[in-house]
């Protein structure tokens, strides 16, 4: 009996068959998450990807995690619903020559699937012609530092997952957020190749220039364009970008930095995101998919965060990884299993992982003094206290009292074997760049 997995996800499908030496390889392209209705009849994957923007208001990408028996805003040929759109997506990437005589089928599924949901999928599946069993989870190297996180990019949502605790041994995911993250980011790069006000080599600005053919057919050129742009600028500081609209061909110059200006706002929230999901004083294995990677500065921010290893998994990871611990999900004929956890091999012994940096700041980045309402308190061996009653102390510092989130003794900075740090005593937490620190932390200038 040979088996697949599939990795679900509204960013794309992922296909993943044994190889012939044993080992699970991808098979074919990811199919993006996307149907539409097109001169009479629904094209799913790629096929709707170069006409979704040609007609947009008959275009679904939330269709696998809004799986369901709701009617669409259209109908065509028997698709009614999402769960009709998950089934033609399916059939399409199940075809024959995918399949190789494989008749067992294992999903990683997305964090946030209700039991109607696990049920319908099982049906859709079903009648795809294959036998299901499935996890839901991801496979992340692991990390001999406490926790492992991943950040799997989708439309709608992405996620941030917790995966671990790898010194016990055992790999888990659980959902913290969503965010509209890739469609975001895919919209504000268009709307900066579209919206740039410099003059081009026949004078005509790159905004007129999208809009001087019917809109559709432009927009869809645009965004037929950016990947191969956005390849470019992961080893270029700037592109000449040319788009040909009708019998001209216009051209912009695009540059990574602008790129990276566009979705600062999104890294922003994922920062944030990653941040609040950390547990207080621990260090941090960050797992991410070629997908996070694609959107510009972002994992460059994440490798800032302090004691943080960054880690980019293999493309399909969830559904490789679902092959690789099959023996832990497969179970009988009719007995399905919703796997949340898997072993990890040789978790205690693993000696490919990057040890994180130290957390001593430079002598020369201690700071020396903290600023509060224009006064300068200095930073020295005689803890200063902080909090709005603190009581008895050396040296205090008297917050306002009625401020949200802050404890009567909240935390002391003192100045120990040569760095500032910060000690946290509150019921409420200390946070130093939105991260709620554990115990002690080094403090380095601004």
């Amino acid at each position: 009996m040979s088996l697949l997995a599939v990795e679900l996800n509204d960013a794309g499908l992922l296909l993943v068959r044994t190889g012939d030496d044993g080992a699970p390889v991808l098979a074919g392209e990811e199919s993006p998450g996307l149907a539409v209705l097109h001169e009479g009849r629904v094209h799913v994957g790629g096929d709707a990807v170069r006409r979704y923007r040609i007609a947009p208001l008959h275009a679904q990408n939330r269709f696998w995690q809004a799986l369901s028996l709701d009617a669409l805003p259209w109908s065509a040929r028997g698709i009614a619903t999402a769960a009709d759109l998950a089934h033609a997506h399916l059939s399409a990437l199940l075809t024959a020559d995918a399949r190789r005589g494989a008749d067992e089928l294992l999903l990683a599924v997305p964090p946030g699937y209700t039991r109607e949901q696990l049920g319908l999928l099982v049906g859709v599946a079903n009648e795809c012609g294959v036998s299901v069993a499935w996890p839901r989870g991801c496979r992340a190297r692991r990390g001999r530092h406490g926790r492992a996180g991943a950040l799997p990019a989708a439309p709608r949502p992405a996620t941030a997952s917790s995966v671990g605790d790898a010194a016990r041994g055992v790999t888990r995911r659980g959902r913290v957020a969503p965010d509209a993250l890739r469609v975001a980011a895919r919209r504000r790069r268009a709307c900066l190749a579209a919206g740039d006000g410099r003059e081009h080599r026949n004078g005509v600005r790159a905004r007129d220039a999208v809009r001087s053919v019917a809109p559709g057919v432009s927009e869809q050129r645009l965004h037929d364009l950016l990947p191969s742009w956005l390849q470019a600028l992961a080893t270029a500081d700037e592109i000449a970008a040319e788009i040909e609209l009708g019998s001209t061909t216009h051209r912009i110059a695009l540059t990574r930095a602008q790129l990276e200006a566009a979705v600062e706002r999104l890294s922003d929230d994922i920062l944030r995101l990653v941040q609040a999901a950390r547990p207080p004083g621990a260090a941090l294995h960050l797992c991410f998919s070629p997908r996070v990677a694609s959107i510009p500065g972002l994992v460059g921010r994440l490798a800032a965060l302090r004691d943080c290893v960054v880690v980019e998994l293999a493309q399909g990871a969830p559904a490789i990884g679902a092959l690789r611990t099959a023996a832990a999900i497969v179970r009988p004929a009719d007995a399905i299993a919703l796997v949340h956890r898997l072993p990890l091999a040789d978790a205690q012994d693993s000696t490919d992982t990057v040890e994180p940096a130290s957390s001593a700041v430079p002598a020369a980045a201690v700071p020396t003094h903290v600023l509060f309402r224009g006064r300068a308190w200095p930073i020295t061996a005689v803890p200063l206290s902080l909090g709005w009653s603190v009581g008895a102390a050396p040296r205090v510092l008297t917050l306002p009292a009625g401020i949200a989130g802050v404890s009567r003794s909240h935390c002391t900075l003192e100045l120990r074997d040569g760095q500032a740090c910060v000690v946290d005593h509150s019921t409420y937490g200390t946070f130093v760049n939105d991260e709620r620190i554990g115990g002690r932390l080094a403090l380095e200038g601004g």
